[in-house]
């Protein structure tokens, strides 16, 4: 029988398409074990996507859930911070307006009428909360300051209760304006119509609505301003109207409080729905990532011993070139 040999050149083309080989599979399965999935996706699943298309435009819709979950969160968080400081800026004045009003101390209620501004400015400055450069409490007017300078509110009340002649009168003008649509809301609020609904998860909207100009808000800043008048010279003639307008501040406060903590409890609601939303998402999240691995996840044991494998096999190739490149005739002889 004849045989057939193969040359120097072919056999050197047939190594070298061996060595090849080999090095692909070893970066295959290296990256393989690295990742812990297979890199032929289109083998593994037999070309059928479906199932993993969907897992990952889920996963990709639930990163986008995550962002907006994170920030809403925060918004939601630092508006309820604001709001605490203004509820604790005026729950305990309220008593002290109530407690001078009996004292009827011409000094006393000077110094509760500069406190009150003082208050009061600080009130203001907390509904200009912003969050980078975002305003928190202006509604979907993110890019404005919520309310006017405390000064600019203040000289509009001036005008507002010119003519008054008892502290009755002065509460009913300060009542009067704060309930005018050409008072507070369009002389002090700058903003505009409460944030619309965002979708925080699948079927699963959370809404802050709480702006500057909610009632709750525009009651305690009205009880504020009121006793803030006793700096301005409000009644100046009259030590006992001065004294009954402290006493209709401090009532006035009094009465925002119940309306300013259910206000913080809808904020807190919220926030809680942003916790639960993030939570569940996380879950789905999990889920999902589980059900890819199980898509496209390789066995590492099986992966390692198949790289020891190929591994060996190159060694042996490398063992075999060469000794073959070191053959001649005298050592063939």
């Amino acid at each position: 029988m004849t045989q057939l040999s193969v040359g120097d050149r072919s056999q050197s083309l047939i190594l070298s398409r061996r060595n090849a080989t080999l090095k692909d599979a070893i970066q295959t399965l290296s990256d393989e074990a690295v990742t812990g999935l297979v890199r032929n996706q289109t083998e593994r699943l037999n070309g059928d996507y479906v199932p993993l298309a969907g897992i990952e435009a889920t996963l990709t819709q639930l990163r986008a859930y995550r962002s907006v979950t994170t920030e809403t969160g925060m918004v939601a968080n630092h508006m309820q911070v604001a709001l605490t400081s203004i509820s604790d800026g005026a729950s305990s004045f309220s008593s002290s307006l109530l407690a001078a009003a009996t004292s009827n101390s011409p000094s006393r209620i000077n110094t509760l009428g500069f406190d009150a501004t003082q208050r009061l400015q600080s009130a203001m400055a907390a509904l200009n909360t912003r969050m980078g450069e975002r305003s928190l409490f202006a509604g979907v007017a993110t890019n404005t300051s919520a309310v006017v300078p405390t000064e600019t509110m203040m000289l509009a009340l001036d005008a507002a209760i010119v003519g008054a002649l008892s502290s009755a009168d002065v509460e009913t003008a300060v009542n009067d304006w704060f309930a005018d649509p050409g008072g507070f809301a369009a002389l002090v609020y700058q903003g505009g119509a409460a944030m619309d609904p965002v979708s925080v998860g699948p079927d699963q909207q959370v809404q802050i609505e709480v702006t500057a100009q909610d009632p709750a808000i525009m009651s305690m800043i009205k009880g504020l301003a009121m006793a803030s008048l006793l700096q301005r010279g409000a009644l100046g003639g009259s030590d006992v109207a001065r004294a009954d307008l402290a006493k209709r501040a401090g009532e006035s406060l009094a009465s925002s409080q119940t309306g300013f903590a259910e206000l913080a409890a809808r904020l807190g609601t919220v926030e809680a729905s942003i916790v639960n939303a993030g939570v569940q998402n996380d879950a789905q999240k999990s889920a999902l990532e589980t059900a890819r691995l199980g898509l496209l996840s390789v066995d590492p044991y099986e992966t390692a011993a198949k790289l020891q494998e190929a591994q060996t096999q190159l060694e042996t190739l490398f063992a075999i070139t060469s000794r073959m490149s070191r053959l001649s005739l005298v050592n063939f002889l």
